[in-house]
């Protein structure tokens, strides 16, 4: 088997770091830019690679879009991709960023970072902004804002991050991606920086309740089917992630994808997260169910003295129809070989 090196399949147009100076509890804000952009070699390759890997597969990031409440980022964004100019798109909105600090008294400062690539498996493209405290003087060099070792890089230190797919956002904006809801997703690594930044941002958390839960339905069915689950397994897996969906919602409380991942293996509590995870199916770590869509989830199993029913509910309305009043279940378009039986 081939391995690829981390960061060879991104394609960088850019990085650029700036450092803002802040106590906690003073407004004054040191705006140290960076003199320049990036040279792009193999140590920035894997930076990026790294957290562009992390940030899926460890992170459990919330999806969500652009709120429009406070559009200065977003409409700094859309200039660059305009005019092309990364380094004073970074610029500005790294003063933004600053204006942020400022009006927040507990807010500290630390490392703003900008990323443009494509993702080269994908053909997406992608802006990363991230922040990072430096405390443990791993990553960023404070004389010249460049990057240093690496090696030791941990999710964990990234205070909060926001990946913007810049590709399906033009995509959903021009009309021409009518399945997709959501083009930037952000983690908080630290919770106590995540007001400022999101707000900084703009992000909003706007997953409808019914497309994460299709989300949901959609990542559990591939997931069984990556794992060559057969029928009897598939159907234990989806009746138990049907009734813990069912218990949340019958006490208001959020769907944690971290607890279906634990359902799912209890020796593996976290595969099923980062597969779902994943920008592939965009399961966000909470979610507020859509009891139409989630019992979908479920198949009925009837065992009666004259005969046996076994279907998934995800059929009703489809090929099978209840009419409560009259109390009967009508199939349609029944396959061939049932037909032939019943000739």
């Amino acid at each position: 088997m081939e391995f690829k090196k981390i960061g060879s399949n991104l394609d960088i147009k850019g990085i650029v770091i700036h450092q803002l100076h802040k106590i906690a509890g003073d407004r004054n804000v040191g705006f140290k830019k960076a003199t320049k952009v990036l040279a792009i070699g193999e140590k920035e390759k894997i930076f990026i690679g790294k957290l562009n890997e992390a940030y899926h597969k460890k992170s459990n990031p919330t999806y969500g879009i652009f709120a429009g409440t406070h559009p200065d980022f977003k409409d700094t964004l859309e200039q660059y991709l305009s005019d092309d100019r990364f380094y004073d798109f970074s610029v500005e909105a790294a003063s933004d960023y600053k204006i942020a600090l400022e009006n927040t008294i507990s807010a500290t400062g630390g490392f703003l970072i900008f990323a443009d690539f494509v993702n080269t498996d994908t053909k997406n493209r992608y802006m990363l902004v991230l922040t990072i405290n430096n405390k443990d003087g791993y990553v960023v060099s404070e004389k010249d804002l460049t990057l240093q070792d690496i090696k030791n890089l941990d999710i964990s230190k990234v205070d909060i991050a926001c990946m913007i797919n810049l590709t399906r956002w033009k995509e959903i904006e021009a009309g021409g991606d009518t399945e997709s809801k959501t083009y930037l997703s952000f983690i908080n690594g630290n919770k106590s920086v995540s007001y400022y930044f999101l707000t900084f941002i703009d992000c909003d958390n706007k997953t409808t309740n019914t497309e994460s839960s299709k989300r949901l339905v959609n990542a559990i069915d591939a997931y069984a089917d990556e794992k060559n689950y057969d029928r009897k397994s598939k159907i234990q897996l989806k009746n138990l992630i049907a009734e813990y969906c069912r218990e949340c919602m019958g006490q208001k409380k959020e769907i944690s994808l971290s607890a279906i991942s634990a359902l799912i293996d209890h020796e593996a509590p976290t595969d099923f997260l980062e597969f779902a995870a994943s920008e592939k199916y965009g399961v966000s770590e909470t979610i507020k169910g859509d009891k139409g869509v989630l019992k979908k989830i479920k198949y009925v199993i009837y065992k009666g003295d004259k005969y046996n029913l076994e279907f998934d509910t995800a059929l009703i309305g489809k090929d099978i129809f209840y009419n409560s009043s009259k109390n009967e279940l009508t199939f349609k378009r029944i396959p061939q070989e049932l037909a032939d039986q019943i000739k």
